[in-house]
């Protein structure tokens, strides 16, 4: 259960460092349940839009629809307002990214700057904990996650 006080708090702080990102990623999504994607918004000044988007329907690797994703996200952003995107990849039963993560990560980053979405951070949520994901750390050593 959500501790309703922590993200009372959270979505009313911007959102300025990675800390603050995996704060209120964890706040959001405690633990993994389904295999799904989140999108997350921030206003001009960081402060998290009182707007969430789950999206489950994703294929199991990315393929054209990585396109309808990003230009979904992007009329979002300018319906609501938003600066900034936080996508976070739940993966429930993994106790870390696999190859096909790491292509969705690239994928979207690339989709996301072709529609001009200005991605704050990806975020993966899955047994070990929580953590920014970063296309650098690839070929490096297995995530670290925050529990």
């Amino acid at each position: 259960m959500p501790d309703t006080d922590k993200l009372d708090r959270l979505i009313n702080t911007p959102v300025r460092t990675d800390d603050d990102v995996l704060d209120l990623v964890t706040a959001l999504v405690e633990r993994p349940i389904t295999r799904q994607c989140w999108a997350l918004f921030l206003d001009e000044r960081a402060v998290p839009v009182s707007f969430v988007m789950p999206i489950s329907d994703l294929p199991w690797q990315p393929d054209e629809r990585v396109e309808d994703l990003a230009a979904l996200v992007a009329d979002t952003v300018v319906q609501i307002g938003a600066a900034e995107v936080v996508l976070v990849w739940e993966r429930p039963g993994e106790s870390r990214l696999f190859p096909v993560d790491w292509e969705w990560v690239d994928a979207c980053a690339c989709a996301f700057e072709e529609h001009r979405v200005r991605l704050r951070a990806q975020v993966a949520v899955h047994r070990g904990g929580t953590a920014i994901v970063s296309l650098d750390e690839v070929d490096d050593e297995p995530l670290a996650l925050a529990s």
